[in-house]
């Protein structure tokens, strides 16, 4: 099976605003737990390259959040300075792994290209049912 060549120095001309980060080879290799390097489907060429960088860029800026102590997974709507209190909204998302990615910038970008090349919806079992392939 053909597959796509992905590359740290490729990855930093994308999104340089990573090129400091040490931790580039790593993310990238992990990235590829979750899009594969395998290039068939509707996800191609370089669509599935720009998706396995957004994916790791996504993972680069979670380790980021986690290091400044951001955990809290969610949009700020309100704040209070006296007696601290602050009201966060997760993103809107249908299951995990929508909301996962909705955690940065780059996962809902991800997840828009991933949308955008799921195939037409087809019958199974009575109902519309979304194919990714």
């Amino acid at each position: 099976m053909d597959k796509v060549v992905v590359t740290v120095e490729q990855f930093v001309e994308w999104f340089p605003e990573f090129a400091d980060n040490t931790n580039n080879s790593a993310m990238l290799a992990r990235a590829q737990c979750y899009v594969t390097t395998d290039n068939y489907g509707y996800l191609c060429g370089d669509c599935r390259i720009l998706a396995i960088y957004l994916m790791t860029a996504h993972l680069l800026t979670l380790q980021d959040m986690i290091a400044n102590g951001d955990t809290s997974g969610g949009m700020e709507t309100s704040a209070s300075i006296d007696k601290v209190s602050v009201t966060l909204t997760p993103p809107p998302s249908t299951n995990a792994f929508d909301y996962w990615l909705g955690l940065t910038k780059y996962g809902t970008e991800l997840l828009a290209l991933l949308q955008s090349k799921i195939s037409t919806p087809i019958l199974v079992g009575g109902s519309f049912v979304r194919v990714l392939t």
